[in-house]
């Protein structure tokens, strides 16, 4: 898979979607997911809304907690590997420090 600067920030549209289509599947509430996967109701709305992008182990914790199909939570676990990628601006690499290290 080639990654593509414009199709970076789609992916973490797509994961919020696509997290957000099988609650509603699952006819659960953010605060019933919340519940079941030991996370607060704010963290699944951020998540949702694309205000923080999960990492990998949150997503699976999540799509258990869906009873997601194998297939699905395959799909979505790519998704979120692509939306945990991201390239960085200079101001980001100058504030930790990466520019002194190249």
């Amino acid at each position: 898979m080639t990654l593509e600067p414009e199709r970076l920030g789609q992916s973490r549209s797509d994961l919020a979607e696509a997290l957000r289509t099988e609650r509603k599947r699952a006819g659960l509430s953010q605060t019933a997911l919340a519940r079941r996967c030991n996370m607060s109701q704010t963290k699944i709305s951020n998540i949702e809304s694309r205000k923080l992008t999960p990492n990998i182990v949150d997503v699976e914790i999540i799509l258990e907690a869906l009873r997601t199909s194998r297939e699905l939570a395959q799909e979505i676990l790519a998704i979120v590997r692509s939306a945990n990628t991201a390239w960085e601006d200079d101001w980001s690499s100058r504030k930790r420090g990466l520019d002194k290290k190249q």
